[in-house]
C-alpha cells in the first residue's frame, strides 16, 4: 500500500488532502460543528472543554478516511467514529503531550517549539490508523517526521496562513457584534481549513507507513502489509 503511494511536497500534498475532501464532503459538517463548538468555546468553558473532545475526534475520522482513500476503500462516519472513539484515550493522551511539548518548547525561543511540535505531530494517524497506543505513536511519529520536517513545516505554514484568515475574518465580522454571524462564518472556514490539514497530515504518515514498524532489534523497518 504505502510502498507504492507517490511522494509529494507540501503544496502536492495540500493539493491532493483537498481532492480528498471534495470526494468526501460528508468530513464538511463534522468539521462545520467542530468550528461551532469552538467558537462557543470562546465564552462558555464547557464549550471549550467539548471542543477539545471534537477537534480529537474530527480528527482522527480525516485520518481515517485518508486511510480509506489510499486503500481506495469506502467508509462513513459512522465507522470510523467509533474506531476514533475506540483510541480516544490515546489520542487525548498524545494531545496533552503534543501541547505540552510545544509550550515548553515556544519558551524555549519558539525554534524548538515548532521542532517539537513537527515532530510530534503524525502520532495522530499512527494511532488511529496502525491501532498504536500513545507512546507508540509518539515514538512513531518522532522516527516518521525527521525525513520530512520541511514538508510538515510547509503544511504547517499553509495552515497558519487558514488560521489568520479565520482570525481576520473574525475581527471584522466582531465589529457587527453578531455573534451567530461570528459563529457562522467561523466554522465555515474551519470546515474547509482543518479537514485539509488534517488529510494532508495522514497523506504524510501513509507516504511513509512502510518505515514505521519496529524490527526486532528495537529500529525501524519496512512494512509490508
Amino acid at each position: 500500500m504505502s510502498e507504492t503511494l507517490q511522494r509529494k511536497g507540501a503544496i502536492g500534498t495540500i493539493a491532493e488532502a483537498a481532492d480528498w475532501l471534495v470526494r468526501n464532503p460528508v468530513l464538511l459538517p463534522v468539521f462545520f460543528v467542530v468550528g461551532v463548538i469552538d467558537a462557543l468555546g470562546e465564552a462558555s468553558f464547557l464549550f471549550s472543554v467539548l471542543g477539545f473532545a471534537a477537534v480529537i475526534v474530527a480528527d482522527g475520522i480525516a485520518h481515517r478516511f485518508a486511510f480509506a482513500e489510499v486503500r481506495g476503500t469506502q467508509t462513513n462516519v459512522v465507522a470510523e467514529t467509533e474506531v476514533v472513539f475506540s483510541k480516544f484515550l490515546s489520542l487525548a493522551g498524545a494531545t496533552i503531550v503534543y501541547v505540552i511539548a510545544v509550550i515548553i518548547g515556544l519558551i524555549l525561543l519558539i525554534i524548538p517549539g515548532i521542532y517539537l511540535g513537527l515532530r510530534l505531530s503524525l502520532a495522530f494517524p499512527a494511532i488511529v490508523i496502525d491501532d498504536q497506543g500513545m507512546m507508540e505513536g509518539l515514538e512513531t511519529s518522532w522516527e516518521v517526521a525527521k525525513g520530512n520536517l520541511l514538508k510538515l513545516l510547509g503544511i504547517w505554514i499553509i495552515f497558519l496562513v487558514g488560521v489568520f484568515s479565520v482570525v481576520i475574518s473574525l475581527l471584522i465580522v466582531g465589529g457587527t457584534e453578531s455573534l451567530g454571524l461570528t459563529v457562522a462564518l467561523s466554522a465555515i472556514l474551519t470546515a474547509i481549513i482543518a479537514p485539509i490539514v488534517q488529510l494532508a497530515y495522514a497523506r504524510v504518515y501513509l507516504e511513509n507507513r512502510g518505515s514505521t514498524v519496529r524490527t526486532d532489534d528495537g529500529g525501524w523497518g519496512s512494512d509490508t502489509r
